[in-house]
């Protein structure tokens, strides 16, 4: 079986002087415990959403790619694939794939020449924005929050050079995260498959970050896939009143952790750390996540769902499922539910080299 998950966040770790490389006892995925796990291609994202105005997204997105290639560098056990035939010799090989998507376009600057550098570097997808909308194109927080004070809302003309230009050149758009409008915008223009990479059912959790069904029915359309992400806050529309409860009872420890750390990404991760151990207490079972997915398969078909674990980007996972070592569970519980081999195979991963084959034509 080859086992495909569309997000994790692993490099901010990498990036504040954590050894990802080797076993880590924190956080969802290292490079060991992804090497032992059932996964064979794990997409690794460059984040900059949130640096300090004084700063170079386009150089700190370079300085996290310059450190992806080092991990790849210094273990013999994972690639960086660069094409569809590279992840299939890497499977053939038992290497795991770690191809790099961007979330969120503030790496480029609002340069398309500083997107072709990234294309040239081999990004695999890029995701137009995180939960800030840009000069060129809106998000979902920002949509939902915001609407009315948003700059621009949808894809300007810079914006629609953008996906014209990513599609031009084999690189997949991601709209996880993206506003209603951008994405309307994006569908309408967009000549490939188009993914959500880490995104789950509004119908069955109304969360911003999550997929209507027209959406779901125009990811169809488009030949592109959805990986499921299994946030409770996600999943489980009765989750974020139960966490809000259970944080109050923490809230002086959490106030503590990262106090003197003068990084806002060490203190998240500090943060995160935390949540991941504490909030195994109450978080839903895998049975909700496993629901987001069948809501899916029953809408437009199995062939259209994947996964988009988004590890190390969240504070917790569904019960029982606390780190990559857990991924194999999501096929034993359709094993469970009575799905054949071959169905599990294509939400586990198929279903993307597919993808991979109509994005590359």
């Amino acid at each position: 079986m080859f086992v495909a998950d569309l997000h994790n966040d692993i490099v901010q770790r990498a990036m504040i002087g954590e050894d990802v490389g080797k076993f880590t006892k924190q956080g969802h995925t290292d490079l060991s415990r992804l090497i032992e796990s059932c996964i064979d291609l794990e997409i690794l994202i460059i984040w900059v959403s949130t640096i300090d105005k004084s700063e170079s997204a386009f150089q700190k997105a370079n300085e996290m790619y310059d450190k992806i290639e080092d991990l790849s560098i210094n273990n013999n056990l994972v690639d960086i694939p660069k094409d569809l035939n590279s992840i299939i010799e890497n499977k053939k090989n038992n290497l795991l794939s770690i191809p790099i998507g961007i979330e969120g376009g503030e790496a480029i600057e609002n340069s398309i020449d500083k997107l072709f550098h990234f294309i040239e570097r081999g990004i695999l997808y890029f995701g137009p924005t995180w939960n800030h909308s840009l000069d060129w194109v809106s998000s979902g927080k920002d949509e939902f929050e915001k609407n009315d004070r948003i700059k621009i809302k949808g894809l300007s003309k810079f914006g629609k050079e953008v996906i014209h230009t990513c599609n031009e050149n084999n690189v997949i758009i991601d709209v996880s995260h993206i506003g209603e409008k951008s994405f309307w915008d994006i569908s309408s223009i967009s000549k490939k498959p188009f993914i959500a990479s880490h995104s789950s059912v509004y119908n069955l959790c109304p969360h911003f970050r999550n997929l209507k069904d027209e959406q779901i029915l125009e990811i169809k359309n488009s030949k592109g896939i959805i990986g499921v992400n299994p946030y409770p806050f996600f999943i489980d529309p009765n989750f974020k009143k139960k966490e809000s409860n259970y944080v109050k009872n923490i809230k002086k420890k959490l106030d503590q952790i990262g106090i003197n750390d003068i990084n806002p990404n060490l203190r998240w991760i500090k943060k995160q750390h935390y949540l991941q151990k504490k909030l195994t207490n109450i978080v839903p079972s895998l049975d909700l996540f496993i629901d987001h997915i069948e809501y899916i398969i029953k809408l437009i078909g199995i062939d259209y769902v994947a996964i988009g674990s988004d590890y190390d980007g969240l504070d917790c996972l569904p019960k029982g499922w606390n780190s990559c070592l857990d991924h194999i569970k999501i096929s034993e519980s359709l094993d469970q539910k009575g799905y054949s081999f071959l169905e599990i195979e294509k939400i586990m991963g198929k279903n993307f080299l597919r993808l991979l084959e109509n994005n590359f034509k």
